[in-house]
């Protein structure tokens, strides 16, 4: 039998191209679901939501220490089926500090600042609102009262190195003309702050904070300012180490806007801090964001009612929420982002327990999966609905009801878009 060579050298030299085309194929198949898995395990997990809805209410003034208060919020959302105080981030405080100018007791506290919760029109219908009102915070220039909207945790439990924040807000019609930027320090308007602590074990003494502030300039136009420095209450001299302008994106003047922050905390190449308005961005920082001592942070002060420019200063707050990274990509803004409804709620079970007054029913069922995330469930009794929850089950109360009587359960997911799944199959209960 006769053999080409040259035939047969080029046969092996095309099995082994083949072999190793096919070998590249699949470590390319391999690469993309470890991608895959990797994207999917990092995906962020909402922390806290809240829309200040019925069940959520402001503390009246307590812990007067001179110049200040403190007011808790409490209570479970029926919106979202969060409960405020927060839990996540180890918080320990969550709520509104009050700052005055001037010494206060209960009954002048008011005279200075007042927080709300109140029912108006939002950025989707009729919604509630937080509503913070400095009314007396000394001439232009001087910025002595003010109203943080803060979550304080202590320093002893660590640093909260990813985490992405966004809320509705909206800035009162005249905001332009109560910031003077003829007067020095009268141009400015605070928005959003993260400061560390922990210096010589004292929580609120830190050596850096990052800060966005809308600035009004000379020609009338306001913009946006965020930067990097070390004014967080501790005995670091002040130095700024970076900041940002933005004049392109718009600053929103009496109508609602989404507002969005994230940062990663590095003292590497790899620290980061973003922030966008509407979807759009604001700044993009990238490079180191720790102080000297690499101390924690401690504050985070999602919105604060502080101005240098003319009072009162208004707020208005809603849609309130806490992931643990960027929910809809890196570095992608939610901002019309989310269309797609949840799946629904499958398999859904019920199990009544009777008791001598009243009867339970354990409701359960299989998770629902969304694009971005499921923030919670809601849940109907003959069509009525009748609770939240964030987990896949829940427990129902009833009372009164005679031998033999009918109800029906469903359940709909939602999503912190605010889109909803189909109902779900009925649970017939009979009592």
């Amino acid at each position: 039998m006769h053999i080409d060579n040259q035939a047969l050298q080029s046969f092996q030299a095309n099995r082994i191209s083949r072999s190793i085309r096919n070998m590249q194929f699949f470590a390319m198949v391999i690469i993309a679901i470890m991608t895959l898995t990797a994207t999917q395990a990092q995906a962020a997990k909402i922390l806290f939501r809240s829309n200040f809805s019925s069940g959520v209410s402001i503390s009246t003034p307590y812990g007067f220490y001179g110049n200040g208060a403190w007011q808790q919020i409490t209570g479970t959302d029926s919106d979202t089926g969060h409960s405020w105080p927060i839990r996540a981030l180890g918080a320990n405080f969550s709520g509104i500090q009050l700052i005055t100018g001037d010494p206060v007791e209960p009954s002048t506290i008011g005279n200075y600042i007042t927080n709300t919760i109140r029912t108006v029109a939002g950025p989707f219908g009729t919604i509630n609102e937080l509503f913070q009102n400095v009314k007396l915070k000394g001439d232009v220039g001087e910025a002595t009262s003010q109203s943080p909207f803060v979550i304080t945790r202590p320093s002893t439990i660590g640093d909260v190195k990813d985490l992405y924040f966004s809320y509705w807000f909206k800035y009162s019609d005249d905001l332009a003309s109560k910031l003077d930027s003829a007067v020095t320090n009268g141009n400015w308007r605070a928005q959003f702050s993260f400061k560390t602590g922990g210096y010589g074990g004292n929580a609120a003494s830190g050596d850096y904070r990052i800060a966005i502030n809308v600035l009004k300039r000379k020609d009338g136009k306001l913009i946006w300012l965020t930067k990097g420095d070390s004014d967080a209450n501790g005995p670091v001299p002040d130095d700024t180490y970076w900041y940002e302008t933005n004049e392109v994106v718009p600053v929103p003047v009496g109508t609602w806007f989404k507002f969005e922050v994230y940062w990663h905390r590095s003292s590497g190449s790899d620290g980061r801090f973003w922030a966008a308005v509407n979807g759009q961005e604001i700044v993009d920082y990238r490079g180191p964001n720790t102080g000297i001592y690499n101390l924690p942070i401690t504050r985070i002060i999602a919105h604060n009612a502080y101005s240098g420019g003319y009072g009162p200063v208004q707020s208005s707050i809603t849609g309130f929420e806490i992931w643990d990274g960027f929910p809809c990509g890196i570095g992608v803004s939610c901002y019309n982002f989310d269309k797609t409804a949840p799946t629904v709620p499958a398999s859904p079970t019920g199990r009544l327990t009777k008791f001598s007054s009243f009867g339970s029913v354990a409701l359960a069922w299989l998770p629902s999966t969304d694009n971005v995330a499921v923030a919670n469930y809601i849940i109907y009794r003959n069509g009525t609905r009748i609770g939240v929850s964030v987990t896949p089950n829940f427990i129902d109360t009833i009372s009164g009801s005679s031998k033999g009587a009918i109800y029906s359960y469903t359940v709909r997911a939602l999503d912190a878009a605010g889109n909803y799944s189909s109902m779900s199959s009925a649970i017939p209960i009979v009592y």
